[in-house]
C-alpha cells in the first residue's frame, strides 16, 4: 500500500520544531543570541532589519512588529537556526567551493544565488548600497571580518570607483554573509558573489546555506520574511 504524500515543507518544518523542543535550554539559546522569556516558551531572535517571534508550544511564529505570518521557508530557517547544537560565533568568510559537504550542491549555488544576484545587481550599480542600508548592514571597511563588531550599523556603503562593493548582512546573530559586486569594465561583464561564514556547518546543514543565501538575495530584491497576500507561505 502506497504511503500518504507529505509536503517536503510540512515534513522539514516538524522536523526542525521537535529538535528545538528537545533542545530547549536558554543558555544553548543565548549563545545563539536569542533572547529568551523565562520558561522558553516565547523566543525572540533578530534577523536583518526584521525580528522574529517564537511561541513554542503551541507552535505560533510572526513577524515583528505588526505581528504578521512567516512565509513556511522562513520558519524552518528560523527553527533550524534556532535548533542548532553547537553554537559557534564566526570568525571569517570562505567562498561556497571551500566546503567539501558543497561540492554536490554547486550548481544550484550557482543558478539559485549567484546568478540571481548578478541579474538583481549587475544592472544596477547603487542596488546593493540601497540594499544594504534598507537592511542594516554593513560596509567591510567598517568591521575586521565576521562577526568583528558589536552589531551591525546602518548608512550608506562608498565604495572606490573602479573597486567592488563589499557589505556585509547578518542573516542571523551569528550567521553572515558578505556580498560582493564587481562593477565590470569594458572586457567583462558585472559579477556578484556571496560568501559564508566559516561557521555555516555547526549553525545550519549546507542544504539551508543555500537557502538562506537564496533569502538574502529575496530581501535584497525588497521581498520580505511574510507569506504572500495570495494565501502562499512559501
Amino acid at each position: 500500500m502506497p504511503l500518504p504524500r507529505q509536503d517536503h515543507y510540512e515534513v522539514a518544518l516538524g522536523a526542525a520544531l521537535r529538535r528545538l523542543r528537545e533542545r530547549l535550554h536558554a543558555d544553548r539559546l543565548r549563545l545563539l543570541r536569542a533572547r529568551v522569556s523565562e520558561d522558553c516558551g516565547t523566543i525572540s531572535l533578530p534577523s536583518l532589519c526584521w525580528e522574529f517571534e517564537v511561541q513554542v508550544q503551541p507552535f505560533a511564529m510572526s513577524l515583528l512588529p505588526d505581528r504578521r505570518e512567516v512565509s513556511v521557508v522562513w520558519q524552518i530557517l528560523v527553527l533550524d537556526y534556532l535548533g542548532a547544537a553547537h553554537p559557534m560565533p564566526p570568525a571569517r568568510f570562505v567562498s561556497f567551493a571551500d566546503f567539501p559537504d558543497g561540492r554536490g550542491y554547486q550548481s544550484a549555488f550557482d543558478a539559485r544565488v549567484v546568478r540571481r544576484l548578478d541579474r538583481t545587481l549587475g544592472r544596477d550599480p547603487g542596488a546593493l548600497s540601497r540594499a544594504a542600508e534598507r537592511l542594516a548592514a554593513v560596509s567591510v571597511g567598517h568591521i575586521p571580518h565576521a562577526g568583528g563588531g558589536p552589531g551591525p550599523a546602518s548608512g550608506s556603503l562608498p565604495a572606490e570607483a573602479d573597486g567592488p562593493v563589499r557589505c556585509i548582512f547578518r542573516f542571523f546573530p551569528l550567521l553572515e554573509f558578505q556580498v560582493v559586486c564587481e562593477p565590470g569594465d569594458a572586457d567583462f561583464p558585472p559579477s556578484c558573489n556571496v560568501l559564508f561564514s566559516d561557521n555555516l556547518l555547526n549553525i545550519l546543514t549546507m542544504e539551508d546555506g543555500i537557502v538562506a543565501a537564496e533569502r538574502l538575495v529575496a530581501a535584497i530584491e525588497g521581498k520580505t520574511p511574510a507569506a504572500s497576500k495570495s494565501g502562499s507561505v512559501r
